[in-house]
């Protein structure tokens, strides 16, 4: 039970850290270290949660790896049915 508990613990952490490259998200090229950041996250918690044999932290690493691409579809839409501008440089 210890050594699941670990596993547990590993594996939020890496989560967490997964979710505050963030921050970074709206800072010039900070979006490709948000990117980057989840997708290695993402991919380590897969690798954790496979090695438990979780299912539902399996999801949560793949919802991990896919979120810029949501969060990022999210900022096209805004900016292109509103009109809103963030300062997001994306000549990159």
């Amino acid at each position: 039970m210890k050594g699941k508990n670990l596993h547990l613990i590993f594996y939020w952490l890496v989560y967490v850290c997964g979710l505050a490259s963030y921050v970074l998200f709206f800072e010039p090229y900070g979006m490709i270290a948000t990117v980057m950041t989840t997708l290695f996250s993402g991919l380590g918690t897969i690798l954790i949660a496979n090695a438990m044999k979780n299912r539902l932290l399996i999801l949560l690493g793949v919802v991990l790896i896919l979120s810029p691409l949501i969060v990022y579809g999210i900022y096209v839409l805004l900016a292109t049915v509103f009109g809103i501008d963030f300062n997001i440089d994306t000549n990159l």
